[in-house]
């Protein structure tokens, strides 16, 4: 009953993003008869932002970091983007536990990417001159201390290099950590060849309720088939889905039944992309789409499929499920070809909820349950807390965002009650 009333009385809706506006970062996204405009695109600096914060004290103990007002790593990158970035060499590192030693650094700040960027993506975020752009990395590691270096870290091959810092600002990082902020005890833990978060203890995190945003199929076909010019577009309605032809090389399949969409063009002639050219041609790519960027973030790359993954993110945790892939899965083929696979909901705002927070187990309780089960540890790649998106049965209007965890598990993703189950 309250979902309804929400729903329909516009004036509780107002209440709420007044009195909350931050739950998806001040969203203002428009009605579904609305055209969305260019005010519903981010700069590339900031869907590719880092996804994870962790802060290490002074003695070592490590938190999981977010603020529920304003976008910590917003917050971090504007002053970072102060500091001046110099020269940038190779560090050795004898071993995994000597490497380790720079993710659990004492008075430190761990910037995490769920996938590796580039030299180049730096400058491009962190105002850097970078002038090693190829180099690629996951993490960057601040200290807190004096010191003149930052660190960029690479998981896979246990690389490390520094950047020399001539002119550093670590009382505005400090002050930013001294805010009111969301913390979660975890500790950095090889897990496979990665590193990875482990969450020390259980922990409740709340679960909220949304009104969805649909965008019409006219929108998507006048970006994607028509793009500006006067091209008839045929139809051909199918039970799962409807087909859209500009009846030369591109074409849009919406399936409205999940919220879905996948786009092809054949007409695309360029050669395979390197990957600081598939990191930009992916985020052109959703910019093109038009789907809503306020909350967007880079989430993974495949070389071998030349595949670029972005989801939304919500008080600092990935969605997972708003589709099969996440918000947009832009895939670019060497023979030309280009796929986006994109979701045509999105989250416009918060609405007042009955669903009460979620205690989740630690990372390891996790871990040993699937072991229990039969799942084979070496077969797990990462553990990541994220928001399950479940449609309301009071409401076809409103989404549901259920936290629990997810498991990347021979090579997909699932969640661990889902896996547990079977």
């Amino acid at each position: 009953m309250g979902l309804t009333v929400a729903v329909a009385v516009s004036v509780v809706l107002s209440a709420m993003i007044w009195t909350n506006p931050a739950q998806y970062e001040h969203s203002r996204q428009q009605s579904s008869n609305t055209p969305a405009t260019d005010l519903n695109t981010r700069p590339q600096k900031d869907v590719y932002l880092p996804t994870q914060v962790i802060y290490s004290d002074g003695t070592g103990k490590q938190e999981l970091l977010n603020n529920r007002k304003v976008n910590l790593t917003t917050e971090i990158r504007e002053s970072l983007e102060k500091w001046d970035f110099g020269r940038m060499s190779r560090v050795r590192v004898a071993s995994k536990a000597d490497y380790m030693a720079y993710l659990t650094r004492k008075n430190s700040l761990l910037l995490s990417y769920a996938s590796p960027i580039n030299g180049r993506l730096f400058n491009t975020v962190f105002n850097g001159k970078l002038t090693r752009t190829t180099t690629q990395f996951s993490r960057i590691m601040v200290p807190l201390g004096n010191s003149d270096h930052i660190y960029l870290l690479d998981d896979r091959k246990q690389n490390v290099y520094q950047v020399k810092v001539k002119s550093s600002q670590v009382t505005a990082i400090k002050k930013i950590l001294r805010e009111n902020l969301f913390r979660i005890d975890v500790k950095m833990q090889w897990l496979g060849d990665s590193a990875s978060a482990y969450v020390a203890n259980s922990v409740t995190v709340p679960s909220y309720s949304y009104l969805v945003n649909q965008q019409s199929t006219d929108y998507f076909t006048t970006r994607l088939l028509n793009k500006g010019e006067s091209t008839n577009v045929s139809a051909k309605k199918n039970k799962e889905s409807t087909i859209y032809s500009d009846g030369a090389s591109r074409q849009l399949t919406v399936y409205n039944k999940s919220g879905t969409a996948l786009f092809e063009d054949y007409s695309a002639l360029q050669a395979s992309l390197s990957f600081n050219q598939a990191l930009k041609a992916g985020y052109d790519a959703v910019k093109t789409i038009g789907i809503p960027m306020e909350n967007l973030r880079y989430y993974g790359y495949n070389a071998s499929k030349s595949t670029v993954t972005y989801r939304s993110f919500v008080e600092g945790f990935p969605i997972f499920n708003q589709s099969n892939y996440g918000a947009a899965r832009i895939q670019m083929l060497s023979q030309g070809v280009r796929r986006y696979n994109f979701a045509i909901y999105s989250l416009q705002v918060p609405v007042p909820t009955d669903k009460k927070p979620v205690t989740l187990s630690g990372t390891q309780s996790v871990i040993d349950q699937l072991v229990a089960a039969g799942y084979h540890k070496s077969k797990i790649s990462s553990l990541q807390i994220g928001y399950q998106w479940l449609a309301s049965a009071s409401s076809d209007k409103v989404v549901n965002l259920t936290p629990t965890w997810y498991v990347h598990y021979d090579g997909s993703w699932k969640t661990a009650t889902q896996m547990l189950k079977q």
